[in-house]
């Protein structure tokens, strides 16, 4: 027995220290002691059985070896085992005790490993109502009954019915359940010393609140002046960023009482007393029960008793402190008046136009010096900018000196210093611009772990979606809370963004974390705004595809709330719709697939298309036709919704499908702020008012839902959208109301939807209480209101009026509404507001750069495919033709004149008669390969495009580049594809030229495309040759550096050359010539190939 509690104290002192895990140690004999010492002896049993889970798979782990590499599947077992055997109360603490020891052991020991995230629970919410607040009712509804009948003060001295008076006030605001939180209640007397506004006859106070303001006394802040946005400089705009805000509507009786107030004492708060203050002194005046109640207990109280009059809705509304912040006060002036702010459009750099290929991966030469040192030298560039108060175009300067020492720079420190000058450039993935500051932030959570780990890569050009996964899982390991990863998550998801479109890697959807919980900020977009941002796409320059994309993509997301990710990844068979039956209007269905994983499980859902207009409706099934027609193979259902012509399988970009939008968005605003994704946030709060609306316009203002030629914007306007979704009528209440409108958002439970997302309850409450606090006054109560000393003088007064028993709150405000001007609030913002008027000059053909005046290269395919399936089918080839170029929108005549220079380019042969663009012995097999459902095989008049989606993408946009640069470059042009066009069969970019002069001709092509930096010259040469010669001298001829001229002995029999400086081989290839894979060739020759095709390069008048 002695000898086997020796050996368990043996391997429990093995342990490693980084485990953090010791045996405890008796301290003493009593029994406390001894119960302290069993638990922690317990707790360590625990801790060392999960321990042993990971020992049992992967031994040397318990006692801290070096080096050790857990495979996978061994730590997938091990924590299902974990989770199998332990109960859950146990659970998370034996989780989170082997994560945080692998991540030490990875830290400190070199442990290769991948390590589960933490698991966090979160703390439960008390309820709103309580047994015990039940109980008190009594004692409030005594302080109620004698608050109603307004009784006046007893012999109260100046100041202190000053601090009554406000007091009253507040208690009404508490009464009613319009104020139910502390923190806004303390902002009530800044809003108070601001001013009231008026919308549609309805009094508002204006509450602000700092974003994680520290919560300091509020008396200092009541001392001071308020900061009113009329005496802030032009950037009030960005001032409002900074605020959180609640607008607080009144009821007839609370105007009434703010009236008294300000008549007696003017727009000043009683000094030095708070709102807190204020409302306990009113309180203890009213019931001695509820004197000694603090205000916590006074709320809890309010709050149980608003729930037994209002909606759970609005109670958990007014009690909340961040729960569906209002607009602020521009956004508001932007939906209730119609005007907006002018300002500059974004401008676009130059070399940002020109930017049309994909970026080459940096290359890996070998091992480089320290690169946590040279991540330090990249940040200091963005730190000196902070601390000098330099430009950005310094900051790019300076990071661009840091990249010209290429030999000192890996891969990975050169992708992140790209993407921060990226992001000075052009901002980031959802904002178009970024503070130095923000980019210095953005850089310090992903660059150390993203440069630690890049061991883990290969070649980062070819590197799998699996791999890069991998790579950023093990960066999310690192993060040390909750929070930090989902700040590591969002910097990765960036990251990768620029990394898809600048080298064409293929795009992930990294984890959704469930507990996120940021807030984005608060904004909507009106109706009449929407439909000036429609008309703006409309107007442009760009191709009639995007142009119809962006419409949809902009539809989708104002009426059904569609995130960015879900509406670009859509696929064809997503809508679903009967076309011979009207009566059933389909629905949008959102579901994870091959290009989108979904944010959650509640993110599946179905959207019916009745929340579109009948003319959306019938706009987006045309489109879904459409894009059936263009697909030519079985699977068509599944391919792309929003993507290029032909392209079925590869996402539309961000710059071509969503930045428009943003564009049109902000112009037909002036707001700079607004993104994609406020869209979501309009469709819920204009859903929302609709769905508590008791009858059609009752929340929802009819002059809101109008264009700016008066006419209706919303769909369902007069229809009662509870009925059409199949729930009781609008006059029934039903809870699943609120459960709908999270279904269709996407959210497990209406908490974060009406929490984040709505920002029009405070009107929607300021209606309700309109409504039940507008009741028939006595007598009393109007002396008090109006200050008037005797019944006399208010008969008199009543009857010059004309008013009639009973008389109700909102008939005196009638008759008031001159005595408010000098307490009105001023003008709440400084920027110029203005009716909205298009601009002159549409800023998307500013902007957004127009490709060429050819359809998409894909395009061109199809159509010749189309041709040749009809002709195969008897139809005659105009006819084919004709119907093509119906199909897909094109100039018949155009369509027939390529289908003849295709036609002749692929009969073409060469001097071994071999066709030059097939690699088909049988030809005659073309006619049957086109017609059958094989995706894009080689046609009759067509060369087979790249299969590869990047490939075939990077091909296009060749295509636009040569397109646009050959009628300035005909002698070029000409010259080039002469030369380049007997080498084009080619399976790799290999091509035997016979002297500089065909080199350069066919270089000339590859300038435009920014693909110099990808050609290389084999230079056979003979045994003996001076080299540092022949590398001069084909460098001076081609201006091709000698790092890529590589000379190798010639293959000639007799060991010489025609000439001293040897035959020239031209390579085109990214990477190696040598390897097998060659994209850059097969993108590049089947745009020279098109770009013969549509300008007839290389075919005869009498060809054709």
């Amino acid at each position: 027995m002695e000898s086997d509690r020796g050996g368990r104290a043996m391997s429990e002192q093995s342990i490693w220290a980084g485990w953090k895990l010791s045996p405890p140690i008796q301290a003493g004999a009593d029994g406390e002691a001894s119960r302290r010492y069993q638990r922690a002896r317990d707790k360590f049993k625990e801790l060392s059985s999960a321990l042993d889970q990971i020992e049992s798979r992967i031994p040397g782990a318990a006692t801290g070896q070096l080096g050790l590499d857990f495979p996978e599947r061994a730590i997938s077992d091990a924590f299902e085992s974990l989770h199998t055997i332990t109960s859950p109360q146990k659970l998370r603490q034996q989780h989170n005790f082997l994560v945080k020891g692998l991540e030490r052991g990875a830290r400190e020991l070199d442990w290769k490993v991948s390590i589960p995230s933490p698991m966090v629970t979160l703390p439960r919410k008390s309820p709103q109502v309580t047994t015990d607040s039940f109980s008190q009712l009594h004692s409030w509804d005594t302080a109620v009954n004698s608050h109603d009948q307004l009784l006046p003060p007893i012999s109260l001295h100046q100041d202190e019915l000053k601090t009554w008076l406000a007091g009253r006030f507040l208690f009404q605001l508490v009464r009613e359940g319009a104020l139910l939180n502390k923190e806004w209640l303390k902002q009530v007397p800044i809003a108070m010393v601001d001013g009231i506004a008026f919308e549609k006859d309805t009094a508002y106070l204006t509450l602000k609140k700092e974003h994680h303001a520290v919560k300091n006394n509020s008396r200092n802040k009541i001392t001071q002046a308020s900061v009113a946005f009329n005496d802030l400089p032009d950037n009030s705009l960005e001032y409002e960023q900074q605020h959180q805000y609640r607008r607080l509507f009144l009821s007839p009786i609370s105007q009434l009482l703010l009236l008294n107030y300000h008549q007696q004492f003017g727009r000043n708060w009683p000094v030095p007393d708070s709102a807190i203050e204020c409302l306990l002194y009113y309180t203890q005046s009213l019931s001695r029960e509820l004197a000694k109640v603090k205000l916590p207990a006074l709320l809890t109280i309010a709050k149980t008793s608003a729930s037994l009059e209002l909606l759970p809705l609005f109670n958990y509304y007014s009690s909340q402190e961040d729960s569906s912040l209002s607009l602020p006060p521009s956004v508001w002036h932007r939906f209730t008046n119609r005007q907006v702010v002018s300002f500059k459009p974004i401008k676009t750099a130059e070399e940002d136009e020109t930017l049309h290929t994909f970026n080459v991966f940096p290359d890996r030469d070998g091992a480089y010096p320290d690169q946590l040192k040279q991540l330090r030298k990249l940040q200091a560039c963005l730190s000196v900018s902070l601390a000098k108060k330099t430009g950005k175009a310094k900051v790019i300067a300076n990071i661009g000196s840091l990249l010209a020492k290429t030999e000192q720079n890996g891969v990975m420190i050169t992708l992140l210093a790209n993407w921060c000058m990226a992001l000075i450039r052009k901002g980031g993935r959802v904002k178009s611009r970024l503070t130095i500051s923000t980019i210095s932030t953005y850089l310090s959570n992903i660059a150390k772990p993203l440069i630690i780990h890049e061991h883990l890569m290969g070649e980062l050009e070819v590197t799998s979606v699996g791999e890069w996964e991998k790579l950023y899982e093990t960066v999310l390991n690192a993060s040390k809370s909750s929070a930090s990863r989902i700040r590591t998550q969002n910097r990765l998801r960036d990251f990768h963004h620029y990394l898809t479109s600048a080298y064409a890697i293929p795009p992930i959807e990294l984890e959704a974390d469930q507990q996120q919980q940021h807030r984005v900020d608060v904004n909507i977009i009106t109706p009449a705004e929407y439909c000036r941002a429609i008309e703006m796409i409309i107007s442009s320059e760009q191709d009639r595809p995007f142009k119809i994309m962006q419409i949809l993509a902009l539809i989708l997301g104002y009426r059904l709330g569609l995130r960015r990710s879900e509406c670009a990844s859509l696929l064809i068979h997503d809508i679903a719709y009967l076309t011979d039956q009207t009566g059933i209007s389909g629905e949008v269905i959102v579901r994870a697939n091959s290009f989108h994983s979904g944010k959650s499980y509640s993110a599946t859902r179905r959207l019916p298309l009745w929340l579109l207009m009948p003319e959306e409706r019938e706009f987006l099934i045309d489109w879904v036709q459409e894009r059936r027609n263009q697909a030519m193979t079985r699977t068509a259902d599944k391919q792309l919704l929003f993507c290029r012509d032909g392209e079925g399988s590869s996402l539309l970009e961000d710059s071509m499908l969503f930045r428009p939008i943003q564009i049109a968005l902000k112009t037909v605003s002036g707001d700079k702020s607004l993104r994609y994704h406020h869209l979501r946030h309009s469709f819920i709060s204009f859903t929302l008012l609709r769905l508590l609306e008791s009858k059609p316009n009752a929340l929802l203002e009819s002059t809101w839902s109008t264009d700016d030629n008066g006419h209706i914007a919303m769909p369902n306007e007069d229809v009662d959208l509870s009925k059409l979704a199949g729930l009781p009528p609008q006059h029934r209440p039903s809870r699943k109301r609120l459960w709908l409108l999270a279904l269709w958002a996407g959210h497990a439970s209406p908490d974060e939807t009406l929490s984040s997302y709505s920002h029009l309850l405070d009107w929607a409450l300021g209606k309700l209480l309109s409504q039940r606090f507008d009741v028939p006054l006595t007598t009393h109560q109007q002396l008090v209101l109006l200050k008037i000393p005797s019944k006399t003088a208010l008969t008199s007064w009543r009857n010059r009026r004309g008013l009639q028993n009973p008389t109700r709150a909102s008939d005196l405000l009638k008759h008031l509404q001159n005595q408010w001007c000098e307490f009105n609030i001023s003008p709440l913002i400084k920027a110029p507001y203005k009716p909205y008027h298009a601009p002159i000059q549409n800023p998307l053909d500013t902007i957004l750069k127009k490709s060429s005046n050819f359809p998409a290269v894909t395009v061109i395919y199809q159509c010749l495919r189309l041709i040749e399936q009809l002709e195969h089918h008897g139809m005659t080839l105009e006819e084919a033709i004709a119907q093509s170029a119906k199909r897909f929108f094109l100039n018949p005549e155009d369509l027939s004149r390529w289908q003849k220079c295709g036609k002749y380019l692929m009969s073409t042969k060469t001097f071994r008669n071999n066709p030059v663009f097939s690699r088909y012995k049988d030809i005659e097999q073309r006619d049957h390969n086109a017609s059958r459902s094989i995706y894009m095989p080689e046609l009759n008049s067509c060369m087979a495009p790249p299969l590869k989606p990047n490939v075939l993408r990077e091909a296009g946009k060749f295509f636009h580049i040569l397109t646009e640069w050959c009628p300035q470059h005909v002698v070029a042009a000409e010259a080039g594809t002469q030369y380049f066009f007997y080498s084009m069969q080619r399976s790799t970019g290999h091509i035997t030229l016979p002297h500089a002069e065909a080199i350069n001709a066919v270089l000339g092509l590859l300038r435009p495309l920014r693909c110099m930096k990808h050609t290389y010259l084999l230079v056979e040469i003979k045994e003996g040759s001076k080299k540092k010669s022949i590398k001069k001298y084909w460098s001076d001829a081609t201006g091709i550096p000698h790092k890529r001229i590589d000379l190798v002995p010639t293959s000639s029999p007799s060991g010489r050359t025609r000439y001293w400086y040897g035959n020239a081989h031209l390579k085109i290839t990214r990477g190696h010539y040598s390897d097998n894979q060659q994209p850059l060739w097969e993108a590049f020759r089947f745009a020279v190939f098109m770009t013969m095709l549509v300008y007839g390069f290389n075919v005869g008048s009498n060809d054709l």
